[in-house]
């Protein structure tokens, strides 16, 4: 009786690694349309105050307890509201090489620019580890398809992160790339309400990233029409 060859692709296809990538991005999908929802409900209610939005918006992925569930077998949990903690968290089981990714711009090429929102975000989430990663993802994905990308929204927070990645190692050689991605990202049918997410810390950065272009601006004696501009549709 002769026995079946294995297939050396069994050997080495990792199911678990699949499988957990298909859930995270079923998952981040979940998770995207349940907050726009609830932007949408918010805005529509009239909520009184900026922090009622937000509780709104950051709750509407939790769902109320069932009869059978008991509160006293749940153990204890920490809930993180930091935004920032959660993206600085590393992934269980992530590997130099995929920590490593994005380092050099022969890598970086590599990645194909993403079609839609959520795919853009997917990338930003997984594959940029630091700043520098996510600046130069940015600049790579460009200020035309950034605007097509978010059309409708900036969903997720991203604007204030994108404000911290164009203030990472600043230079007045990037000045007119982050004039356009800004001016790009401001065209977003509900750019108000992206801006009006901003932390308090994301304002001040937003405040310091529009002093350096200004600077900029006025040294060269270039983009100052563009960048004074900036001033009124960011709301500084």
């Amino acid at each position: 009786m002769t026995s079946a060859n294995p297939s050396h692709d069994d050997d080495h296809f990792d199911f678990g690694k699949v499988e957990k990538e298909a859930k995270s991005l079923v998952d981040y999908d979940e998770r995207y349309w349940v907050e726009n929802s609830a932007k949408i409900r918010a805005v529509e209610q009239r909520v009184g105050t900026y922090d009622e939005f937000r509780e709104i918006v950051m709750a509407a992925h939790l769902k109320p307890l069932e009869k059978e569930d008991k509160i006293s077998s749940m153990g204890t949990f920490t809930q993180v509201w930091n935004q920032s903690a959660l993206r600085n968290t590393k992934k269980d089981g992530g590997s130099a090489e995929e920590d490593k990714l994005l380092t050099n711009k022969k890598d970086h090429s590599s990645l194909k620019i993403p079609q839609s929102g959520p795919a853009f975000v997917q990338c930003w989430k997984r594959d940029c580890k630091s700043l520098e990663q996510k600046k130069e993802f940015i600049f790579t994905v460009g200020p035309s398809k950034i605007r097509e990308l978010f059309k409708t929204e900036i969903s997720g927070g991203l604007l204030g992160e994108f404000i911290e990645s164009f203030l990472y190692d600043f230079s007045e050689s990037q000045t007119q790339k982050i004039v356009e991605l800004l001016e790009a990202l401001s065209t977003s049918q509900r750019f108000s309400l992206s801006l009006a997410f901003l932390s308090k810390k994301e304002k001040e950065l937003l405040t310091s990233l529009y002093e350096k272009l200004s600077s900029v601006a006025k040294e060269t004696g270039n983009l100052m029409e563009r960048v004074t501009s900036l001033k009124t549709l960011y709301s500084l």
